[in-house]
């Protein structure tokens, strides 16, 4: 588990970089208070949790630039999150697949530090809730309080749309051994009008 978060830290620094590079080698896109943006989105984060291996969202956002650069969303978001529920038995330990679907919800800030005509470089972070149809991670509840923070670029594509690409860090319920945390990236397409 160790060498897969290690693994997975020094890709998403190693993504980040590439991000910061090409907002400096890009040619100022603007996202000026006012505009409005749809965003379908999806991603896959590992776990810090031994009994949960992959967390899959998909969904999208709807967000507002309330000043320039700085721009407020409402994210809904679709959740398969593969885990394992460990029992004690008679024999010992017994772990069988205890897969949960679920619906969250959270409202972010994101604030683009870098703007040029052809990227960006932002940072966001957020925090909403989770409802699912069994306890996440298996020890922990049905309904959770989620917390995000991410780290990423958009790219220009045409005038009106951009691809993102975010690291982000996402954890649901309680910040002890009932909660879980999770790491990895998303991927939205990002009509502004």
């Amino acid at each position: 588990m160790e060498r897969r978060l290690r693994r997975t830290l020094r890709i998403l620094a190693g993504v980040c970089c590439l991000l910061c590079l090409s907002v400096v080698y890009a040619a100022a896109q603007e996202f000026k208070a006012g505009t409005a943006y749809l965003e379908p989105r999806g991603g896959v984060y590992g776990t810090f949790d031994d009994h949960v291996q992959v967390i899959a969202t998909y969904g999208g956002a709807l967000g507002y630039f309330v000043v320039d650069n700085l721009s407020i969303e409402a994210e809904g978001l679709g959740y398969y999150i593969d885990q394992q529920k460990i029992d004690a038995t008679a024999m010992g330990m017994a772990a069988k697949k205890d897969a949960a679907t679920a619906l969250g919800g959270s409202l972010m800030a994101r604030w683009h530090m870098a703007a040029t005509d052809q990227a960006s470089f932002f940072v966001a972070a957020g925090a909403g809730g989770l409802w699912a149809d069994r306890k996440v991670p298996y020890r922990g509840m049905q309904y959770s309080v989620t917390e995000q923070a991410e780290l990423g670029a958009t790219v220009k594509i045409t005038d009106g749309f951009n691809i993102k690409l975010a690291g982000r860090y996402q954890h649901i319920g309680t910040f002890d051994k009932n909660g879980l945390s999770a790491l990895g990236g998303n991927l939205g397409l990002n009509f502004t009008f």
